[in-house]
C-alpha cells in the first residue's frame, strides 16, 4: 500500500477554500509521515478534468463546500476512474442539500426538527419574523 501514489486535493473554489487548505497540508504532512508518495492539485488553478491517472493511485478528497462536497469533484474522480475518499457523487449532492436530505430524514423516520424553506428571491427579512412565531 506504501507504494501508492495519493493525490491530495485541495483548496478549490468554495467559500471555504482556507479551510480545504488547511485540512489538506494536514492530511499531506500525515500521509508522508507514515510513507506515502503524495503529491496535490488545486482545483483553483487547474480544471480537475486535468489530472493525470496515470500518476495517480488514489484520490484523497480534502475540499470542502461547493464543488467538493456537493458530487462535483466526486463525478470528475469517478469520470477518471480513480478511487477516491468521500461519499459518491450522489451521497454527496443528498447531504449538501439540506432540502434533500430533511425529507430523506423524514422518509426514513428519523426524528429531525421541523423546518421551512426560504427563497432567496422570496427573503425579506422584516417578514421573516413572523413565519417564525
Amino acid at each position: 500500500m506504501k507504494n501508492k501514489k495519493i493525490l491530495v486535493v485541495l483548496g478549490g473554489n468554495s467559500g471555504e477554500r482556507k479551510v480545504s487548505l488547511e485540512s489538506g497540508k494536514a492530511c499531506i504532512k500525515a500521509l508522508k509521515k507514515i510513507g506515502y508518495k503524495v503529491s496535490t492539485f488545486d482545483p483553483k488553478k487547474k480544471s480537475l478534468n486535468l489530472i493525470d491517472r496515470s500518476k495517480v493511485d488514489i484520490i484523497f478528497n480534502a475540499l470542502h463546500g461547493k464543488e467538493g462536497e456537493d458530487g462535483v469533484a466526486q463525478s470528475y474522480f469517478e469520470y477518471l476512474q480513480i478511487p477516491y475518499t468521500h461519499s459518491g457523487i450522489i451521497s454527496s449532492h443528498n447531504a449538501m442539500n439540506k432540502v434533500i436530505s430533511k425529507e430523506i430524514f423524514k422518509k426514513n423516520k428519523i426524528i429531525t426538527p421541523r423546518y421551512f424553506v426560504i427563497k432567496k428571491k422570496n427573503y425579506q427579512k422584516n417578514r421573516l419574523s413572523i413565519v417564525v412565531k
